[in-house]
């Protein structure tokens, strides 16, 4: 069989003829060349070209692709392609390219080929890469315009007659062709475009393909209009969500989701969050008038506007009344406007906009809380997708497409599924009754009958993530981050490198992480081998080793400044003497002119030792022995209220912050039971009562002495 690998090398060798074939005689359209035109291979040389170059034309791209198609498609293949990239971006079209000529065309389709199938012969890197078609397709699809642009300004300045005709090759530009384009290029110069270039530049290709080397350029320091690689934004944005962002996101998305499912009387899992919405008066599903009938209304309104019948409509509502049939209508439910007689709810604009919020949080808290890839988010689908594990655990399944082949996985095809992640599946599910949709994540548009196997196409996850965003977040807080696809992911990582540095509370849904991952999947690791520091490891082992070093930077320096921040704020007996002793030790090195900045840096570097031992850093005498004089028992360890060797940093905020929530949620519960029951409030409750306060307070003014905001 004829592959590209015995084919590459019989280019060389009769390139001209190639060069006049392609341009001349429009061979790459026809697949073939004109009679009597097309010379014969003659004595003494290696290779006919005509042979070669149809056998070239009629070469596989794909299993739906050969090189003379002007359209490649790699929608088919034998391997896993997730749902996010089917369709238009496993595809790609060359006739939009409108100024290549067919030379130039040829030159590019073979170096694609030869990246795609020959990656050892193609090093742009220190070590081959195996690039997957989309990874190709997304390459060459940020070279081919510029080189488009190139073959414009050409044919503007000789004609177009000349240009086709004299075999202009990609190796006939110049530098300052180059330099020119450049400063008018109405695109980013990206990532991918450098990286196209290194590959047309590449020497396999020198050798094989163009008749001299292309001219070395450093494609990253032209005059572009916008070059995302040395300046992505104008301000330094931000590719994970900080603590305070995460623990909000968190807050206002758990709210959504258990208030929702509360709402239509469905069982909620996290009853920590549901609790803490009860406390805050969360009733946004009140506020919407979203009830099981409202629902099942609406339910209707969407099924019936997309073509479904009454009879395909009923098993997806609560309840089956008998006034939504039409009279007029045999078989058929009522039109809008009768459907929403039925109901006080109001089926408009607005209530549309709070389900696709519930919508967006629940998509959240999935991709927040299981560091899912968004390959792997796309393809859970919407039935079957919970599962429980040999020891009882809760996994969510997917499928890895990414790195398959890797051994030793955390999770595998299965991932932790915490409460508040059963309770956004559930929602999801909920929601699924009116989008008729095969897949779990997916867009708000009801999918018509019999066409749940033609959903192929994918919503954008950045939209959805951007959506939610920016109605949770301030103006000023979402403008910070750098919204992507992979942001919840280094999000969690970043909370995890935060655990394996000392912090021993992350936020209420974190806290169910730990002791369940050392079961799940295929292979059976060890709790003391998984720890929080290896898991966030593993969430970025796809980001790139400087994003991921950042990423871990970034939260042992967080865990410094909270420490050692001369200036920063601390709560016990002992805070005076802490602050006093670590202006001490920055002294020296400020009047040598560094900045605070750069020492935490350095302290970071050569792995400062702090030792957190809870909710506070003990300043007292270490002894093994129990001390009965100290509170370091139970939930009021290093208590600055209660000892004085405690100091409390930033770093203990969130064990605080536990010990306020659970505190003023076991509160609101007592006074509840009393009230229920009717009962006066007798001595042993008022002292419970004065003890819970007691600790509400406590925490409450640690919390202020923190400068942090008092939340459920």
């Amino acid at each position: 069989m004829t592959t590209l690998v015995t084919l590459i090398y019989q280019i060389k060798p009769v390139r001209e003829e190639f060069l006049r074939l392609l341009s001349a005689q429009n061979f790459l359209i026809m697949g073939h060349s004109s009679s009597g035109q097309a010379r014969q291979a003659k004595a003494g040389e290696a290779y006919d070209p005509v042979m070669v170059l149809t056998a070239l034309m009629h070469l596989p791209v794909s299993n739906r692709s050969v090189l003379k198609d002007l359209v490649w498609d790699f929608n088919d293949e034998r391997q896993l392609l997730a749902r996010n990239i089917q369709g238009s971006k496993s595809k790609i079209d060359f006739r939009i390219y409108t100024h290549l000529n067919s030379t130039i065309l040829f030159e590019l389709q073979i170096a694609f080929l030869c990246a795609l199938q020959m990656p050892g012969a193609i090093r742009i890197g220190k070590k081959p890469r195996i690039l997957k078609p989309h990874t190709v397709i997304d390459i060459f699809k940020a070279v081919i315009p510029f080189v488009d642009k190139l073959c414009a300004r050409k044919r503007l300045e000789q004609g177009d007659e000349y240009f086709e005709l004299c075999c202009y090759s990609l190796a006939d530009f110049c530098e300052d062709d180059y330099a020119e384009q450049a400063k008018v290029y109405d695109r980013a110069f990206r990532r991918e475009t450098d990286q196209g270039f290194r590959i047309l530049r590449s020497q396999f290709l020198a050798e094989n393909l163009f008749a001299r080397p292309l001219p070395y350029v450093e494609m990253v320091t032209l005059e572009w209009q916008q070059n995302s690689v040395i300046a992505p934004n104008v301000r330094e944005s931000q590719k994970y969500l900080d603590s305070h962002i995460f623990e909000k996101c968190s807050r206002k998305a758990t709210f959504a989701v258990v208030d929702f499912l509360r709402a239509l009387k469905e069982p909620v899992c996290d009853t920590d969050g549901l609790e803490r919405a009860k406390v805050n008066g969360y009733d946004t599903a009140s506020e919407a008038n979203l009830t099981r009938k409202s629902f099942d209304i609406y339910v209707a309104i969407r099924m019936s506007s997309r073509g479904y019948t009454g009879k395909e409509i009923e098993p997806f509502l609560y309840s089956k009344d008998p006034d939504y049939w039409s009279a007029r209508r045999p078989g058929m439910f009522k039109d809008k406007e009768a459907m929403c007689k039925l109901t006080k709810a109001r089926i408009n604009d607005d209530f549309y906009q709070y389900i696709t919020h519930i919508n967006n949080s629940a998509y959240y808290i999935i991709g927040q809380y299981t560091g899912m890839r968004p390959s792997e988010l796309s393809a859970i689908m919407a039935d079957g997708c919970l599962t429980t594990n040999d020891f009882g655990h809760n996994l969510l399944v997917s499928t890895v497409i990414k790195n398959r082949e890797v051994m030793g996985r955390i999770f595998g095809d299965k991932w932790a599924a915490i409460p508040i992640v059963m309770d956004a599946v559930r929602t999801l599910q909920i929601l699924n009754r009116f989008k008729q949709n095969p897949y779990l994540i997916s867009s708000m548009v009801t999918v018509r009958p019999g066409e749940q196997q033609q959903t192929k196409g994918f919503l954008s996850y950045t939209f959805i993530l951007r959506a939610f965003l920016s109605e949770v977040l301030e103006f000023e807080e979402f403008e910070k981050l750098d919204v992507s696809a992979y942001i919840l992911r280094h999000s969690l990582a970043h909370q995890m490198f935060r655990a394996s540095v000392g912090l021993p509370f992350i936020s209420y849904q974190l806290k169910h992480f730990g002791n369940l991952v050392s079961g799940i999947g295929q292979n059976r690791l060890s709790a003391v081998t998984i720890d929080y520091g290896n898991i966030g490891s593993a969430l970025t082992s796809d980001a790139g080793r400087e994003a991921a070093n950042a990423i871990r930077h970034a939260a042992e320096k967080e865990f410094v400044t909270n420490a050692c921040d001369p200036d920063g704020g601390y709560v016990g007996d002992n805070a005076g003497a802490h602050r006093e002793r670590l202006k001490k030790y920055f002294q020296g090195y400020l009047e040598a002119g560094y900045t605070k900045e750069e020492i935490f840096n350095r302290m970071v570097e050569v792995g400062f030792a702090i030792i957190n031992v809870g909710q506070g850093y003990c300043y007292g005498d270490a002894t093994e022995e129990f001390d009965s004089s100290l509170p370091c028992v139970g939930s009021l360890r290093c208590n600055p209220y209660r000892c004085k060797n405690a100091v409390v940093t930033k770093a203990n905020a969130p064990k605080w912050r536990e010990v306020y929530v659970q505190n003023t949620i076991a509160l609101r519960q007592l006074e509840a039971q009393s009230q229920s029951a009717g009962q006066l409030i007798h001595d042993g409750f008022a002292k419970s009562v004065a003890q819970i306060n007691a600790v509400i307070d406590e925490a409450k003014a640690v919390l202020l002495g923190l400068g942090e905001e008092i939340v459920v």
